[in-house]
């Protein structure tokens, strides 16, 4: 594992740590939270267990159904410091 996923990885723990832990002390179950939030169960577990990065809707749509704001939930997380170099297309020069 690279840097990059490294630190990738360690954001996505950080952040399932931290939904995990507003979920519980507001709907305990992730299929209560799901429920509220018209998602379905596993989408909510991959994010608690850092399989899977939220879209910009999902973020949005977890915070309202918790009553936070989105700060709240990835506030003072650690942001790769190393990138992934631009990805060249093919065909262009």
């Amino acid at each position: 594992m690279d840097a990059y996923e490294a630190e990738r990885a360690k954001l996505l723990q950080d952040f399932a740590h931290r939904l995990r832990g507003l979920r519980e002390q507001r709907f305990g179950t992730q299929q209560a939270l799901a429920d509220a939030a018209g998602l379905h169960r596993n989408q909510i577990g991959f994010l608690e267990s850092g399989k899977r990065e939220p879209s910009l809707s999902t973020l949005l749509i977890v915070a309202q159904t918790l009553g936070v704001p989105v700060q709240e939930l990835v506030g003072d997380l650690a942001v790769p410091k190393k990138r992934r170099p631009a990805r060249r297309r093919r065909g262009r020069s």
